[in-house]
């Protein structure tokens, strides 16, 4: 068979030499179209339920990252009216473009102004302030909204955002050159300007991985000097190199001509080409070299052939294995990869024995340098000696060793974790990173997570407030930070209505919030169709995926404890007794929302118990008599005192006399027409004002009793905010867990962190699958071609243990798992895995004419020649991405260069002392 295959190579040279040259040109006419992305939603599978639920919220509520570019102005002070004039020049310039659907910033969020006729939400730019004094109060006003601070301006007030929506079809590096065009020629006095968002990130990207794929001219240059030493040739050090350069170019374009987008893990296809696909070409020229040393040409191209073909495919075979076994992994970046890599190792195989024979039958070389005689002196030759030495003289040495270095590495490979944050991958020297670090600094993030809310009416107090402890218990987690939903804008809003800093328990009251909304388009988009869900936004730190996921797994614990089934119950509408049933649950819920917050209440029965005996007690029992309370009457009434032309001086001695002397409410009525000249109907109205401010006076003198309360029980002092709970006590309407109530209340994670996290837990499981299906398919080839399943086992072994020292290497250098980290296994066996079967079939040829001894000899000498040359060049080839300027290529090259080195020393050292216990049973052959 071999002998026909070499036959028909050399019948037909010409041909297969330009049919090669013209593929090759085909295919590199299509290299200009290769487009690289790194859209983090799109690494996992389009059926996968978080990326479905993901699109699904995009496209009920907009702000799909992959449309999104959020761009950073920082001033010395923001707030003056130039500054914001050249703010607001640049939001109207982007308004104008064709390809801006919208652009959000802090001057179109809501703002809550008073007017002679109550309230009213207006956007910030139909208010602009019009000089530096307006200017600086808008700016304390607005770091006292917790929908801006933080969000859409920095906690000093010097830095502001802009979000901008963007059509499809517009490539990041053509958006952001456009966004640069149209902002520094306006930009005014700003001193930094900061672009990111997922189409300029995935540009930055995109850009960061042609120059990764530029290593390859530098890997082809060191791989030059090294073939050059081991071959001493030009042919010997062009064609191993050549058939590498092709194999990527015939790869690339085919990926290329079908239009399909790569992600940033296909930038170092061309270098892990130049690298293992040189390895092919090296066999079959350093065993030509060998036969023509010795024979004239034809018969060396023959011989060379008919010894190299077989090894050649079997650890190509093997090598695409390993490769194809990455797409079991589930993360499209691997699984890619998986596929695009086996398809250059079967063109480097295709090149490395029907080019490479076409080749040297055509031009074969006039000699060959002594070295690939038997009887060559060099330092390669002694170093193989050596290990000859080690393996028949020194065993117990060897293996006593081999074992430290294997246990030292599974102590350390337990030590590694999955890491797919964009620091993790870049490394925080990328550009991206640094942008995205300022934006950490600055707004807490750039990825958002959605607790995406869902009930009958998401408007319904119960749900608004289990949106606010869900908030609250987001801001004590390390990697989340600024959240901000409906609740926020009610509970401002409501504050400046009641100076209460809560959401009413009252849906009507609600019902009130909300129409003050109704005409700003940034609040109403929070909310879906028939006010069935809405969103709530917190921003996500690139930190740790550790970090993160933790933060995601606390948030799902936090949103379990919330009861999803309840049913409302009116305490007015029920009798003095059987109130007292349900002011524990008015209790239950000042303690959770106190909880969310972070406080803790390490006696909470009794806290609990004050708190019921507070809700229970009558509000008039909080009623003072005294002349402070008289006036907090008074200011709550003010206004409507105003608008009847009188004065609280003139109205307090009345009053003072009504409450402290229990007068009646006729009476009191009689004392206002006669002393003050109100007609009737005044006095009646100005009577009922003041009785509603009574009310709300004691309310507030209740709270305050709670306030002092709770300061004494918990021995610390509480925040404006963590106070305004105790309002909850004053509450007419609560909320009781029932399960047979049809109202339910469901809450669900999205967004980028929620797809990272799910990334963090396939990349885990896509490794351990890789490496066992790697293994199998490994395994199951060396069986069928060495017809034993103890030469099959002992094969494996240099590469468990390759691995497991890998392993050991990224816990010692705390280098993470992620998307191209965990390829170093796969890759480890399927290109490991070469040096095995060119050892074993070199051994198994030369012991049908040789006995042990000297068969290892020759192995060693001849083809651990090419094994040692082979494993310089890839991990050389290889090391070369470590000047990447992405972290993980960097990391990948330096793991795989050294699993290399460590491969092969493996291979030299254990599979001779493995082999010597193998009966191989072969026929001797007459010499």
């Amino acid at each position: 068979m071999m002998k026909k295959i070499a036959n028909f190579v050399t019948k037909y040279a010409w041909p297969i030499v330009i049919m090669t040259i013209v593929i090759t040109v085909l295919a590199g006419t299509q290299l200009n179209k290769l487009i690289i992305e790194d859209d983090i939603t799109k690494y996992m599978p389009e059926d996968d339920p978080d990326i479905e639920f993901y699109r699904e919220i995009v496209d009920k509520f907009g702000g799909s990252q992959a449309e999104t570019a959020v761009i950073s102005l920082e001033y010395d002070e923001l707030f003056q009216v130039e500054n914001l004039r050249s703010v607001k020049n640049i939001i109207d310039k982007l308004n104008d473009i064709s390809y801006v659907k919208s652009v959000t910033s802090f001057l179109n969020m809501p703002e809550i102004i008073s007017t002679e006729f109550g309230l009213e939400v207006k956007d910030l730019v139909e208010i602009f302030p019009e000089n530096n004094e307006e200017a600086s109060k808008l700016k304390n006003t607005l770091l006292k909204n917790n929908m801006v601070k933080g969000k859409f301006i920095s906690a000093d007030g010097n830095v502001t955002l802009l979000i901008i929506e963007i059509k499809k079809g517009l490539s990041g590096s053509e958006l952001k050159n456009n966004l640069v065009k149209i902002i520094e020629p306006i930009k005014g006095e700003a001193t930094k300007i900061y672009y990111s968002g997922m189409p300029l990130m995935s540009a930055e990207i995109a850009e960061s991985s042609r120059g990764t794929m530029s290593l390859s001219i530098i890997a082809i240059i060191i791989m030059l000097f090294i073939l050059f030493f081991c071959f001493r040739s030009i042919r010997g050090v062009i064609l191993p190199l050549i058939v590498a350069f092709i194999s990527s170019v015939w790869v690339l374009g085919l990926i290329a001509s079908t239009g399909r987008n790569v992600t940033m893990v296909a930038a170092i296809l061309p270098v892990i080409m130049i690298s293992l696909a040189t390895a092919y070409g090296i066999h079959f020229v350093s065993r030509y070299y060998e036969e023509r040393y010795r024979f004239e040409p034809l018969k060396a191209v023959k011989r060379a052939f008919h010894h190299t073909f077989l090894p050649i495919l079997m650890s190509a075979l093997t090598t695409m294995a390993g490769f194809l076994s990455l797409s079991a992994a589930i993360v499209r970046p691997i699984t890619e990869f998986g596929i695009f890599s086996t398809l250059g190792i079967f063109f480097a195989f295709i090149l490395a024995t029907f080019f490479l024979g076409a080749f040297y039958k055509l031009f074969p070389p006039p000699k060959i340098h002594k070295k690939f005689s038997s009887n060559s002196n060099d330092l390669v030759s002694k170093l193989l000696n050596l290990v000859f030495y080690l393996v028949s003289e020194k065993r117990k040495m060897v293996i006593v060793i081999v074992l430290v270095v294997v246990l030292g590495g599974i102590g350390f490979a337990t030590q590694v974790i999955p890491d797919s944050s964009m620091e993790s991958r870049l490394g925080e020297k990328n550009q991206v990173v640094k942008t995205l670090n300022y934006f950490k600094e600055k707004f807490g993030g750039v990825d958002t997570l959605y607790v995406y809310t869902e009930a009958d009416n998401v408007k319904n107090p119960y749900v608004l407030r289990q949106i606010k402890k869900i908030e609250d218990y987001s801001k004590r987690l390390p990697s989340l930070k600024e959240p901000s939903s409906i609740s926020d804008f009610l509970i401002d809003l409501n504050d400046a209505m009641e100076n209460k800093k809560i959401i009413p328990a009252s849906l009507g009251k609600i019902d009130n919030l909300w129409f003050f909304a109704q005409d700003n388009e940034y609040i109403t988009s929070m909310v879906g169709d028939d006010d069935k869900d809405t969103l709530v936004s917190i921003k996500s730190k690139e930190m740790t995926s550790n970090a993160l996921d933790l933060s995601i797994a606390k948030i799902r614990t936090f949103i379990e404890t919330i009861p999803k089934n309840v049913k409302q119950v009116d305490l007015q509408s029920l009798e003095k007794e059987e109130r007292k049933n349900y002011y524990p649950y008015i209790a239950d819920e000042i303690i959770s929302s106190l909880q969310a917050k972070g406080i803790e209440i390490k006696n909470i029965d009794d806290f609990k118990k004050e708190l019921v005996r507070l809700a229970a007690q009558p509000n008039n029992e909080f009623e003072r008599e005294d002349q402070t309370f008289i006036s907090e009457i008074l200011s709550l009434s003010s206004l409507e005192i105003e608008d009847l032309g009188l004065t609280k001086e003139e109205i307090s001695p009345l009053l003072t006399s009504y409450i402290q002397n229990e007068q009646t409410v006729d009476f009191f009525i009689d004392e206002l027409i006669s002393q003050t000249d109100l007609s009737e109907d005044d006095a009646l109205y100005l009577q009922e004002i003041l009785e509603d401010s009574r009310d709300m006076a004691r309310e507030r003198e209740k709270v305050k009793v709670a306030q002092i309360m709770a300061e004494n029980f918990l021995g610390d002092q509480l925040s404006d905010e963590e106070n305004d709970i105790f309002w909850y006590l004053n509450d007419t309407i609560v909320f009781i867990p029932d399960d047979n109530e049809t109202t339910e209340l469901s809450f669900r994670l999205s967004g980028t962190p929620v797809i990272t996290d799910r990334i963090n837990s396939s990349v885990f499981r896509g490794q351990i699958r890789s490496i066992i299906l790697a293994f199998l398919m490994v395994f199951a080839m060396l069986v069928i071609q060495f017809k034993s399943i103890k030469v099959g086992l002992y094969s494996i072994i240099p590469l468990v243990l390759t691995v497991v020292t890998a392993g050991g290497a990224m816990g010692v250098f705390n280098i993470p798992l992620n998307i191209s980290t965990m390829m170093v296994a796969s890759i480890a066996i399927g290109a490991g895995i070469d040096y095995t079967i060119h050892f074993i079939s070199r051994y198994k040829n030369e012991l049908k004419s040789k006995e042990k001894v000297d068969a290892l000899k020759t192995t060693l000498t001849g083809t651990g020649r090419a094994i040692v040359f082979n494993s310089i060049s890839i991990a050389a080839g290889i090391f070369v991405l470590s000047f990447s300027n992405i972290k993980m290529m960097a990391a990948f090259g330096q793991l795989i260069g050294s699993v290399m080195l460590v491969s092969v020393i493996y291979t030299l050292l254990l599979l001779p002392i493995l082999l010597d216990k193998v009966d191989f049973k072969l026929k001797k052959e007459s010499k």
